[in-house]
């Protein structure tokens, strides 16, 4: 479980909020309301992904 959860814009902590229409995140900094798919699927594992796969080596074709 995700226990920091940051705004996506600010950084600053979210609040949890509930109401009929289900939970949500607040944003006290913004003022913003942060869908919690937003907080829960942060590029991060993007990031991972990137840095997992081996990096091409370019040769020009002038060597010294």
């Amino acid at each position: 479980m995700n226990t920091n959860n940051n705004c996506p814009c600010c950084g600053n902590p979210l609040l949890r909020h509930a109401r009929q229409g289900g939970m949500y995140w607040f944003c006290t900094s913004c003022w913003q309301e942060v869908p919690i798919l937003a907080v829960s699927k942060l590029p991060v594992s993007e990031v991972a992904v990137q840095r997992s796969q081996p990096k091409q080596v370019v040769k020009s074709g002038i060597e010294a």
